[in-house]
């Protein structure tokens, strides 16, 4: 047995290096990682490969080898049949003589040698699986609250579903019950009130009013504005009225969907994520079909969030109107094909923020291709009186003609959206006052929403 140990800068290196000098017989023994140092400091790995062949073996294989590898029995010493020489080991001559077969060309099993891992990989496997389990966490929240959405959305469908068509029609119909307007005196504290009446003339007689405007987080310049462009002597009533009027001038709103003769009304909802565009939509779609007997498609190009498809696919379901699902622009003219012969295609749109540019332009391609007829911007009014102006001017660019304004039950100062449709003079045409489908939704009027705002009081 002969054992020689070779040192190499990879196992192909040490392979060769063996099999060149010990032969194909060789097996290897033993392996081991060097580390080479070159003054102190680490250099490039090396390997050391112990290996052994036994010669009396190989010695007895290339005897073995060498000897005839066929010897037919009838033959004896070096003659053939009929006595003749036998020169080739194809003593006929017919076609090529047969070469004897190779041997088996068998590389030698080592085991693969496994080592430590060090420090630095291990924090980075255990930073990995915290990110991974952070992340499947978020997803899960994310779909529970998908999940908890949609349960609300079919529930309440089917509650409705369970209501004939008249009667559905004489509640979205029936007439306001009226309101007396309430004195100021009964609208405001007295300690407002004195506070009001402390104010220093100069922009109006009537600081009474501005405070009332102002206490409902209508902006002091434009509360102070609209108040001082009314002049006259009139009484608190007179005034008061006038005031209504000055500020439902200065509200425009949009009135209902206009269908199309012989084509379809083409309706997008856009908006950042959580506004509501999924849920108002449901509402519009769930009341042309239930209370007015159109014929609806919807149009979901919201394939970003968690269980959204399957969200507004079970809607579809329930309501029994059709939907088509597009990831891309490229995909808008065929959908738009398979709802030919609808009354109206509401179309979703996934949720951007104003202030990420890349998304604001993936939308602005998207609404450009479809080309709507009308386009919903969807706007919480639970949102901060700046952050509502912020979204208005940002989504400008994606020529909204509509404010669609969701949660009016939520918050009971609407100051907020009066100075954003005042300022971005786009008329509004929804309000949504719960989650409750069709029910909780209503179109804006002027006059409405004028009294409520300086009633201070919830939709």
């Amino acid at each position: 047995m002969r054992i020689k140990k070779y040192v190499a800068k990879s196992m192909r290196e040490a392979l060769l290096q063996i099999k060149e000098e010990l032969g194909e017989d060789a097996i290897i023994l033993k392996t081991t990682k060097l580390q080479k140092k070159v003054f102190g400091i680490g250099g490039p790995d090396e390997i050391e490969v112990t290996a052994a062949v036994d010669e009396e073996a190989a010695a007895r294989k290339t005897a073995s080898q060498s000897a005839p590898a066929y010897t037919p029995l009838h033959l004896t010493g070096d003659t053939g049949v009929y006595n003749r020489p036998r020169t080739s080991p194809n003593p006929l001559g017919i076609g090529p003589a047969i070469p004897e077969p190779a041997a088996p060309n068998i590389r030698p099993y080592f085991q693969r040698q496994t080592y430590p891992k060090s420090r630095r990989e291990i924090l980075e496997e255990q930073q990995d699986a915290q990110a991974s389990k952070a992340k499947a966490e978020e997803e899960i929240r994310a779909l529970k609250s998908d999940m908890q959405e949609l349960k609300d959305l079919v529930k309440s469908v089917l509650a409705n579903t369970l209501s004939n068509n008249a009667n559905a029609k004489a509640q979205n119909e029936r007439p306001e019950t009226a309101h007396s307007a309430p004195s100021i005196n009964q609208q405001i504290p007295p300690s407002s009130i004195d506070a009001a009446m402390n104010m220093p003339a100069g922009d109006g007689a009537w600081n009474l009013f501005v405070k009332l405007l102002v206490d409902s987080e209508v902006k002091p310049e434009i509360a102070k504005r609209l108040v001082s462009s009314i002049s006259g002597n009139f009484s608190d009533a007179e005034f008061e009225n006038k005031l209504a009027a000055t500020l439902g001038s200065q509200f425009p709103v949009s009135g209902p969907l206009r269908l199309k003769k012989g084509q379809p009304l083409v309706v997008a909802f856009v908006g950042p994520t959580g506004s509501g565009k999924t849920t108002t939509l449901a509402k519009l779609a769930a009341h042309c079909c239930l209370s007015k007997n159109k014929k609806i498609s919807i149009i979901t190009a919201d394939t970003y969030r968690i269980a959204a498809i399957e969200q507004i696919r079970t809607f579809a379901e329930i309501v029994k109107v059709g939907l088509q699902v597009i990831f891309s622009p490229d995909e808008i003219g065929a959908a738009l094909n398979e709802c030919e012969g609808s009354d109206v295609i509401f179309v979703d749109t996934a949720g951007r923020s104003q202030r990420n540019k890349e998304h604001m332009e993936e939308l602005r391609i998207l609404l450009e291709t479809l080309r709507p007829d009308e386009t919903h911007l969807v706007l919480s009014a639970t949102t901060k009186d700046s952050a509502l102006s912020e979204m208005v001017r940002n989504y400008s660019s994606i020529k909204a003609n509509r404010l669609l304004f969701t949660k009016l039950d939520e918050t009971a100062k609407l100051g907020n959206i009066f100075n954003a449709v005042s300022e971005a003079g786009i008329p509004v045409s929804y309000f949504t006052t719960g989650q409750s489908v069709p029910d909780d939704i209503e179109l804006a009027q002027a006059g409405k929403f004028v009294k409520r705002l300086m009633e201070r009081r919830v939709m």
